[in-house]
């Protein structure tokens, strides 16, 4: 379509300024992210977490950071959903975080792994009622034959936990993100982008410039 090949915006982001710039990348996503939030961003925690199954074929979908500590980007999910069996057989994933408003984007690969089932109950502990009954409702990543079916479920699991506390579901959690390379990318004008790449080699990391 001619329409397609003409869509194009011109950025208009300055060049980043290495020597600003944080010397643990994890620190450096942070004022990023603070940043994003400022804007007024809709859910600038919205990230697309790339998978690779058993089969060697890649799965892409959006979750939702949900924190971030000194050690990587936790993010919460069914364990018994496509992504967590992906994960499971190879554990190796990307992250992408899109802030189109704000001109930039940032690009995480790393492994994924589990963390302790105190802080996956402590977070779901955390969540909104209806939020924690969408968890046992949803048997996420299966086949659904009838949309009512999910919503006899949720109808289900509300009545057997009225006026209950909810209880934390074991096939439930969080993984974190260890980061081995985080790349941040500020949009310019002319398709003259700004790329910064950290790479972990063994406890630090190697902070260097791409052509866009």
């Amino acid at each position: 379509m001619k329409e397609i090949k003409n869509l194009r915006v011109d950025y208009s982001g300055n060049l980043i300024d290495i020597k600003k710039l944080k010397t643990n990348p994890i620190k450096q996503f942070k004022i990023w992210f603070k940043k994003a939030k400022k804007e007024n961003i809709i859910e600038p925690n919205a990230m697309v977490l790339s998978t690779i199954s058993k089969n060697n074929l890649l799965n892409s979908r959006t979750v939702l950071l949900k924190n971030i500590t000194d050690k990587g980007f936790i993010f919460f999910t069914n364990y018994e959903s496509r992504k967590a069996n992906d994960i499971m057989h190879n554990n190796n994933v990307s992250l992408v975080f899109l802030w189109k408003k704000i001109e930039r984007q940032v690009i995480i690969k790393g492994k994924a792994v589990k963390i302790t089932k105190r802080d996956s109950k402590k977070y779901f502990d955390s969540r909104p009622e209806k939020s924690k009954i969408a968890a046992w409702a949803s048997k996420q990543s299966k086949e659904l034959h009838n949309s009512n079916d999910l919503i006899k479920r949720f109808k289900n699991f509300e009545n057997k936990f009225k006026n209950k506390l909810i209880p934390y579901p074991d096939f439930w959690g969080g993984y974190i993100i260890h980061p081995n390379s985080i790349e941040f990318w500020q949009g310019r004008s002319s398709r003259m982008h700004d790329r910064i790449l950290y790479e972990k080699e063994k406890n630090n990391w190697n902070i260097n410039r791409l052509y866009p």
